[in-house]
């Protein structure tokens, strides 16, 4: 089936599985998915793994927790207008959040993040309908003026590529955009050799297997969402991916030391 109508199904269960007697705490027990060794600091935050749900899955903001609890080190709600952005705080009054929580905004952007500012870990600001950075300068002003300095990363479609995207990773740069959200590896390519590593991004890019994440971070990524390998296979293709990650790491670990005592370099 397609992605969509997968992912209707796959908040329905999930949502369901939430609410029954000691569900969330069933959920964490079967995916208890923090292993040593995977953690990392990105945009000034902790990350438990570098694997979180991208938008398109809880798009109104009411089952972060229940997702949150299949072992995502974060949970990005959305896409949002301001309309749904005011339902999605009242969510997070009633149901504050257990971990990491994003929101990602695609239209009436400085007042959704005005709203959304005091509710949200940071803020991914979706320029799919036009990859322009002039809807990013108010949103920089505005964060200004708060009293805590949240994240706030710019989401491009696939198509931006070439020099249009160079010209967004300059303005990234020079103006405080703390990351980007990308849709191919393509991207994440050129935005690392343009930025010169400078600017954490986040792949999403409809990763379906371990190997395919591993790829996306190789390829310069922070971070990758999984909404596509998580709606089409469940909630398990976050412990394989996970458990690929950190054999690949073990594995290379061991090789670099080996490599260092053959050269008689100290380890």
């Amino acid at each position: 089936m397609d992605l969509d109508r997968a992912s209707r199904i796959c908040l329905r269960y999930i949502r369901f599985f939430g609410r029954i007697p000691f569900g969330r705490a069933i959920n964490r027990w079967i995916h208890g998915n923090k292993p040593e060794g995977l953690e990392k600091e990105v945009f000034g935050l902790d990350f438990y793994n570098p694997i979180g749900m991208g938008a398109g899955l809880d798009v109104e903001g009411n089952a972060y927790n229940d997702i949150n609890d299949t072992g995502l080190s974060f949970v990005e709600v959305g896409p949002m207008n301001a309309k749904m952005v005011r339902k999605a705080i009242q969510n997070c009054q009633e149901d504050p959040s257990n971990d990491l929580l994003a929101i990602c905004i695609d239209s009436d952007y400085l007042e959704c993040l005005t709203l959304a500012y005091d509710f949200f870990d940071f803020f991914v600001i979706d320029l799919s309908a036009d990859p322009s950075t002039e809807y990013i300068d108010p949103l920089l002003e505005v964060r200004i003026a708060e009293n805590e300095y949240k994240p706030i990363i710019v989401k491009l479609p696939e198509y931006v590529k070439g020099t249009s995207l160079d010209s967004i990773v300059d303005y990234c740069l020079m103006n405080g955009v703390d990351g980007m959200e990308l849709r191919s590896i393509q991207q994440i390519e050129q935005v690392r050799e343009t930025g010169k590593g400078c600017l954490p991004l986040i792949a999403n890019s409809h990763l379906e297997t371990p190997e395919q994440a591993e790829a996306a971070l190789n390829a310069g990524a922070s971070l990758v969402a999984m909404r596509t390998g998580f709606v089409m296979q469940g909630a398990s293709i976050i412990q394989k991916t996970l458990k690929y990650l950190l054999k690949n790491k073990q594995n290379a670990n061991i090789t670099e030391e080996n490599t260092k005592i053959e050269d008689g370099s100290p380890i």
